[in-house]
């Protein structure tokens, strides 16, 4: 059979005049049972190289270990980025005093706070030792719809509406048994992020990173690393007061400042950004019957979202507008409204796509 299938390949590869030297060589190579010694191991390697080359070579790629400590190539330019990429692109981008440069390891987005790996980990931002449970932890929530303006009071007007709407539909129903429900236990929300970032996990470390400065004619209590941008809004403030009649009027009528309180928050029972430091709240002396934060409001109006901006506590806009350059944003643009708030969150302008510049204060 083998004798036979050579001089079929012959027939086929060489010219015909060739034909009968080539059969001549074929017959005495096998008379002679070379073909015993040399030619059927070499035949019997070749094909069995043939046969597991193209698999080998396969399963070769599979079995690629991923790049687990470096960060893996991604091609930003064809590929769309994801939520999770974007989140913390944007987190590093926001804080790069603190945070380090996103990175896709080991599957998920990265980056490291202290030289400890933070992953999004499905938005919750757990450390590496904890991505895998990130199911036991609710999603953290991420600004990106920050307004650069505050929305006249029309424009609110069908969103308003709606919401009373079902205020009055949820009013006037019958009363309902209350259904049969299975209780689970709720989901907390992870601080390993925010504790990391600002380093703080109690009270008492809390209270170690806070330093004192002087703010308006008041003593406030706020979180080092935000300390050099109070100072410098103080500065800007006070200066915009010696011509500006409503900022000085506005400044005197300031009956707390306070920025630094280890507490939670009153209407959901999570940590306030107050515990860490990063939040202010400037509430006058006497808020003359103006609305400040729904939540006071909604105990003794439970239309509270429809009470207009004229009768709502609001500073300056030029103090509006000083905080949010250097990344404070203002709880007045809320819907669930705290006009004497404001938060350090940098990250929420890069979300919404809001440059700093545009509040166009003057900074130098």
């Amino acid at each position: 059979m083998i004798k036979l299938g050579l001089e079929l390949i012959v027939s086929f590869n060489v010219n015909l005049h060739k034909m009968d030297y080539l059969k001549g060589f074929i017959d005495i190579f096998f008379n002679k049972k070379i073909i015993f010694l040399v030619f059927l191991p070499v035949l019997v390697l070749v094909t069995v190289f043939l046969a597991i080359k193209i698999p080998m070579s396969v399963n070769a790629e599979e079995r690629q270990i991923p790049l687990s400590y470096q960060e893996q190539p991604v091609n930003l330019e064809t590929t769309v980025p994801s939520t999770a990429e974007r989140i913390m692109r944007t987190l590093s981008q926001a804080y790069p005093e603190r945070i380090g440069p996103a990175v896709y390891r080991d599957g998920d987005w990265a980056f490291q706070i202290n030289q400890r790996w933070f992953f999004y980990a499905e938005g919750r931002l757990l450390p590496e030792d904890r991505k895998s449970f990130f199911e036991e932890y609710r999603a953290l929530g991420f600004n990106s719809n920050y307004l650069a303006e505050l929305p006249s009071w029309e424009s609110t007007a069908e969103q308003r509406a709606e919401r009373t709407r079902r205020y009055e539909e949820s009013r006037n129903r019958p009363p309902q048994p209350a259904p049969r429900i299975e209780t689970r236990q709720q989901l907390s929300r992870s601080l390993y992020f925010t504790e990391a970032l600002w380093n703080i996990s109690n009270r008492d470390q809390a209270w170690r990173q806070q330093v004192e400065i002087n703010f308006l004619g008041h003593r406030l209590t706020i979180h080092s690393g935000i300390s050099q941008k109070m100072r410098r809004i103080n500065e800007i403030i006070l200066n915009e007061s010696r011509t500006n009649s409503s900022v000085r009027q506005w400044i005197n009528s300031l009956g707390t400042v306070t920025g630094w309180n280890w507490r939670n928050v009153a209407s959901s029972g999570n940590r306030s950004s107050h515990s860490y430091g990063i939040s202010i709240d400037l509430l006058p002396a006497n808020l003359r019957g103006q609305a400040t934060y729904w939540f006071w409001e909604s105990s003794r109006n439970p239309l509270w979202w429809n009470i207009p901006y004229t009768e709502r506590y609001h500073p300056p806009d030029i103090v509006v507008r000083t905080f949010e350059s250097f990344g404070f944003i203002w709880g007045g643009k809320w819907g669930n409204f705290d006009t004497m708030h404001f938060e350090y969150r940098p990250e929420a302008f890069i979300l919404s796509n809001i440059p700093l510049a545009d509040f166009n204060v003057e900074l130098q």
